[in-house]
């Protein structure tokens, strides 16, 4: 078990934690969320910071997933670490 990836529930307790250590208000909207990481970005000087400033990546964001998914939350968390990390996003398996 230690070797699994952290829940969700573990990504949001690790997400809150550090907005509150920055003094920044946890997003309560999908756009407010945006807003921040994007302002972030830029505040680490991320190459990409905005959404638009980097292309779509072939076969995500549109239609139905053909792939079967890896357990809830592993996607979720390697966006987040990616986020945090200032890393361009992984492709899933």
């Amino acid at each position: 078990m230690d070797d699994d990836a952290p829940t969700v529930r573990q990504v949001y307790a690790l997400a809150a934690v550090l907005c509150a250590r920055d003094g920044e208000a946890f997003p309560e909207t999908r756009a407010d969320a945006s807003d921040l990481i994007e302002r972030l970005r830029r505040d680490v000087g991320h190459p990409a910071p905005a959404r638009h400033d980097t292309p779509l990546r072939p076969g995500r964001g549109r239609g139905r997933r053909r792939q079967k998914r890896r357990r809830d939350g592993d996607d979720l968390h390697d966006l987040l670490v990616d986020e945090l990390l200032g890393l361009p996003a992984r492709m899933p398996p």
